[in-house]
């Protein structure tokens, strides 16, 4: 089944959060969502990452403003661009949302579908992590199904509690993401920068205090604060139609981590139900911070890449641009080239290769003459001559050089 079929609002598939694994051993992560199909009564799981090398999800995030890569704003203005699709406005009315639900009829329900889902389609394909706003979006555009299909006086109070969360969701995807950033730009990239490798995770206690002491935002506790299951949240977009019924709970931090450890596999796997970005950048944070990675950014393509406690490496390991080769690959090449064009052998080299070929143009070598391989064979002997020789003696080797060219070309 194509979770962005148009047709799927047409089934009764009831929906649960989605979650976020990272397996410990295999060092794998995942996200997915699984449904029951109320028709069938079976039950079945649609993933959006499987089996991705552990971190890749939360990198994934970060690394949004490649040049390469859809741009984060980009990416969020098309899901925000679905709002006024399903009826929501900004600042949101809910009775204006039922009163949009109400007057909705089969054909659009319909069309309504076509035109959300390849937009979810190309957001989530791209940065799938977005895709736990997967059941929220299915649960709208069900309900206006329902209610034109089946029930016009169906109960919408609900379903406009859902699209209340879905529209302060996306809102605010944005917004989180350039907090996120800020904050490890500020607890791994600066520090690393000026020579200060602390552990991440003494950094982050510092840089906590620091803004108790500052009084400035912290995202990483405003994240965890924000971890409180709110009675309006997403259990009800996965408890089926009509959504009356639907459970709500509140969980402090500590009930919710509690929770959240109950899933844990002979502590390898640890599962995280994901209802908000924040959740979900709060995680991938953590996990960085408690792993006590080294990153970096990119010298070439501005990317976050890891690396090893010893390595001194400033190039990731991206494909370039359009180019065939790795960040690392193409610095090296860069650096390489730069290296030899200003080698004190090879600019000679160039000097007399420019002299000889403008005799072959005018006519007065032969385009074959054996002056061209010996020339070459003359600037391979001394480059390997030159850089044999210690630094206070390859004056000599460089003028010896020059020497012998003036000969070869005379």
């Amino acid at each position: 089944m194509s979770p962005y079929s148009p047709d799927i609002i047409k089934k009764d598939l009831c929906f649960h959060t989605a979650e976020y694994n990272i397996n410990r051993h295999s060092h794998e992560e995942s996200l997915s969502i699984s449904f029951l199909d109320s028709n069938t009564r079976k039950d079945d799981t649609i993933y959006f990452i499987k089996k991705a090398a552990i971190h890749t999800g939360i990198m994934e995030i970060l690394d949004y403003d490649m040049p390469e890569k859809e741009s984060s704003l980009a990416a969020f203005e098309n899901l925000n661009s679905t709002l006024p699709l399903l009826g929501i406005h900004s600042p949101f009315k809910r009775n204006d949302f039922i009163d949009y639900c109400s007057k909705c009829t089969v054909e659009k329900a319909e069309i309504l579908a076509v035109q959300v889902m390849p937009i979810l389609q190309t957001c989530f394909e791209m940065h799938p992590l977005l895709s736990y706003l997967y059941p929220l979006y299915y649960a709208l555009m069900r309900s206006c199904y329902l209610c034109a299909d089946m029930s016009p006086d169906m109960d919408l109070k609900d379903t406009a509690v859902i699209a209340e969360i879905l529209s302060e969701e996306v809102k605010s995807l944005y917004s989180l993401y350039t907090q996120a950033r800020d904050y490890l730009d500020a607890v791994i990239i600066q520090p690393a920068q000026a020579g200060k490798l602390f552990p991440s995770s003494v950094t982050a206690e510092i840089h906590h205090s620091y803004c108790l002491y500052a009084n400035q935002p912290d995202f990483l506790s405003e994240a965890l604060s924000s971890m409180e299951l709110k009675t309006t949240f997403l259990p009800d977009a996965s408890s089926g139609f009509p959504l009356s019924n639907a459970r709500s709970e509140t969980q402090n931090w500590l009930e919710y981590l509690d929770n959240a450890s109950s899933f844990m596999k002979e502590n390898t796997i640890a599962k995280y139900p994901i209802t908000s970005f924040r959740q979900l950048l709060y995680i991938g944070i953590r996990q960085l911070l408690e792993d006590e990675l080294i990153i970096r950014k990119c010298k070439l393509c501005n990317g976050y890449f890891r690396v090893k406690y010893t390595s001194n490496q400033e190039y990731c390991t991206r494909i370039y641009r359009d180019t065939s080769t790795t960040c690392n690959e193409y610095a090296s090449r860069k650096s390489y080239k730069e290296k030899l064009f200003s080698h004190p052998i090879h600019t000679e080299f160039t000097k007399a290769y420019n002299r000889l070929y403008a005799r072959i143009r005018r006519g007065k070598l032969p385009a074959d003459t054996p002056l061209m391989d010996q020339l070459k064979a003359l600037h391979d002997e001394y480059t390997e001559k030159y850089e044999n020789t210690h630094q206070k003696d390859r004056e000599a080797i460089w003028k010896e050089y020059i020497e012998k060219n003036k000969e070869l070309l005379k």
